[in-house]
C-alpha cells in the first residue's frame, strides 16, 4: 500500500474535532444548533466529540458526546450546578487537548467558554474555532439600548460593558470565528477583529423534523402571518404588532413562543386584538409553518436565525430584517428585507402579501427550492470543509467557501 500523496489525504486519516459546549445538550436554543452540527460534521474524514455537562433526550449520533458530570447530577436543575458543571467541562475538554500532540486536532468551542479556557488551549499550541450565535455584544449592546430608549423603557437585557471586554478578549485569542450572518460579520470587524479570521457560515434546517401535512391552526378566508421565536424588544414584537394594526390586512396575526413581560404590559391592547393569537411554546412548529401563508419576523439583533430558515423550508416568504435574513432570505426574492423601523416599508410589504397571491406564491416557491442548500447536512459540510482547509494550510483567501454561491 502506497503512503497517503497529499497533506489532505494524510489529515483525512486522523483529523478530529473537538467541541466545547458550555450548557446542556438539550435540542434547544444553541444546543440543539451545536448539535445538527455536529451530527452531520461527524465522518470519515473528521472526528467529532462534543463535551457538555450533560445531555438529556437529544442524540446527535454518530458524533460522540463526553458528559462531564457524574450521572447522580443529571436530575439536579441546572440552574442550581451551572457553574461547578460549566467548571468541569472546561477541565475535561484541557485535558483532552492536551493528551493529543499529534497536531491534527483543533478546538471548536461555543460562547461562555472562558477566556481562560481559550487562553490555555493557545499556550497549548492547539487551533480554536469559536462560534458566534450572535453579533458582536458591543453591537448587540448598543442596537437593544436604542431599542429599549425607543419604547421608553430602561434597557432590559443582560448585556454589560463587562461582558462586552470579556468577549472582545476572547475574539482577540481565538485564531477563528465562524459567523452565520453577514451582520455578524460587520459586528466583529467594527470592533477590530481581524478580517481574516472570520468564516462565513449558516445555521440550517433538519426536513425530518418538518414532514407531515397537518395543520395547527384552522383555516381562515384573509392573510396568515407568523411569527416565531421569543415574543420581545429584541426580535421586534411589538413593532410587528404596530405594523399589522396599521396594515389594516384582512387575517390573522400568530404569535408563537414566550413573551417578554414588558411587550404584555406596554402592547396589550394590540395582544388584544380579535385578530391576534399569541400561541406559547409549539412543539409543532411544521404545522404551524403549514397553516400560514407569511412569516414575518423585524429582529433587531440575531446571529444564525434558526426559524427564518425552517419557514423558508416550509415554503414561507418572509418579511424580515437584514438580521433576521441570515444567509437565505434575498430580497424581492424569498421575501422583503427591511429595515425594522421602516414603518412605512413594513406596512406596505404586508399589504402587497394579502393583495398579491401571485407574487406571494412565487416567493413561497422561492423559498423553499434556496431552502433546499441549507440542509443541515450541507451546511455541516461546508463547515467541516472550512475546518479541513484551515488544518491542511489549504484555507482560500478570505475563507470563502461555495456559501458565497448562495447568497
Amino acid at each position: 500500500m502506497q503512503p497517503p500523496n497529499s497533506a489532505l489525504e494524510k489529515l483525512s486519516l486522523t483529523a478530529s474535532l473537538n467541541v466545547l459546549l458550555p450548557a446542556p445538550l438539550t435540542g434547544r436554543g444553541p444546543s440543539y444548533t451545536c448539535g445538527m452540527l455536529a451530527r452531520s460534521m461527524h465522518g470519515p474524514e473528521l472526528s467529532v466529540t462534543v463535551f457538555v455537562p450533560r445531555t438529556r433526550g437529544f442524540s446527535i449520533a454518530p458524533a460522540q458526546v463526553h458528559e462531564a458530570l457524574p450521572f447522580w447530577l443529571k436530575r439536579v436543575p441546572y440552574r442550581l450546578i451551572n457553574a461547578y458543571g460549566d467548571r468541569k467541562t472546561e477541565s475535561d475538554f484541557l485535558d483532552e487537548m492536551r493528551l493529543r500532540r499529534n497536531g491534527s486536532a483543533c478546538a471548536y468551542v461555543w460562547p461562555d467558554t472562558s477566556l481562560a479556557t481559550v487562553r490555555a488551549l493557545r499556550d497549548a499550541g492547539v487551533t480554536v474555532f469559536r462560534e458566534m450565535i450572535n453579533c458582536h455584544r458591543g453591537t448587540a449592546k448598543i442596537i437593544l439600548d436604542e431599542a429599549y430608549k425607543r419604547t421608553g423603557l430602561p434597557p432590559l437585557h443582560s448585556i454589560d460593558d463587562r461582558s462586552v471586554e470579556n468577549e472582545q478578549r476572547v475574539l482577540q485569542a481565538v485564531d477563528q470565528v465562524f459567523c452565520p450572518n453577514a451582520c455578524v460579520e460587520s459586528s466583529l470587524l467594527e470592533h477590530g477583529v481581524e478580517r481574516h479570521k472570520l468564516l462565513p457560515a449558516s445555521y440550517g434546517w433538519d426536513p425530518a423534523r418538518f414532514k407531515g401535512d397537518s395543520k395547527l391552526l384552522p383555516p381562515d378566508d384573509g392573510l396568515t402571518v407568523v411569527f416565531a421565536g421569543t415574543i420581545c424588544t429584541r426580535k421586534g414584537a411589538h413593532l410587528l404588532l404596530d405594523y399589522w394594526a396599521r396594515s389594516k390586512v384582512r387575517g390573522r396575526l400568530v404569535f408563537a413562543g414566550a413573551i417578554e413581560p414588558c411587550i404584555r404590559e406596554k402592547w396589550g391592547s394590540l395582544l388584544a386584538r380579535d385578530d391576534v393569537q399569541v400561541m406559547d411554546y409549539v412543539s409543532d412548529v411544521g404545522g404551524l409553518y403549514r397553516s400560514a401563508d407569511v412569516f414575518a419576523f423585524p429582529t433587531l439583533e440575531e446571529g444564525g436565525p434558526q426559524v427564518t430558515y425552517e419557514a423558508a423550508g416550509c415554503g414561507l416568504p418572509a418579511i424580515t430584517t437584514p438580521m433576521g435574513a441570515g444567509r437565505i432570505t434575498r430580497h424581492d426574492r424569498e421575501g422583503f428585507v427591511l429595515d425594522p423601523y421602516d414603518d412605512k416599508g413594513w406596512i406596505s410589504a404586508l399589504q402587497m402579501m394579502a393583495e398579491d397571491r401571485s407574487k406571494r406564491q412565487a416567493m413561497a416557491d422561492a423559498a423553499r427550492e434556496h431552502a433546499d442548500a441549507f440542509q443541515w447536512t450541507d451546511v455541516a459540510k461546508r463547515r467541516r470543509q472550512q475546518i479541513l482547509d484551515h488544518m491542511s494550510g489549504a484555507t482560500p483567501e478570505r475563507n470563502r467557501t461555495p456559501l458565497e454561491a448562495l447568497v
